[in-house]
């Protein structure tokens, strides 16, 4: 079977897909309800507000407000799909959005 074959649909109506045996029962009939979610929207907004609370609760911490806004960015741009210029000029303006960020953090720091 090749790795890219698809995982068949078991007969006695089982899931047996490739992580749904990892999950609690629970967890498998959210699996069964994230397959039928289609884009990022969502996923998106929850990064969104992740980042909102990373930067609250722990604005001194770059290296985490830093990778929370370059999966975001990801997202963004798979979710547009833009193109190699669109999404340069989004990585440069978040860009200059963590160096405004981080300058202010130093500024709110000094006395």
């Amino acid at each position: 079977m090749s790795p890219r074959a698809r995982t068949r649909a078991p007969q006695d109506g089982a899931d047996r897909s490739f992580y749904a045996a990892a999950l609690a029962a629970a967890d498998r009939v959210a699996l069964e309800e994230a397959r039928h979610v289609e884009g990022l929207g969502e996923e998106i907004a929850l990064l969104r507000v992740r980042l909102r609370r990373a930067l609250a609760d722990h604005a001194d911490d770059t290296k985490l407000i830093e990778t929370g806004m370059r999966l975001l960015i990801q997202s963004l741009l798979a979710h547009h799909r833009l193109s190699p210029k669109q999404a340069e000029d989004v990585t440069d303006a978040f860009g200059h959005l963590l160096e405004e960020l981080t300058e202010a953090m130093r500024d709110v720091e000094q006395p």
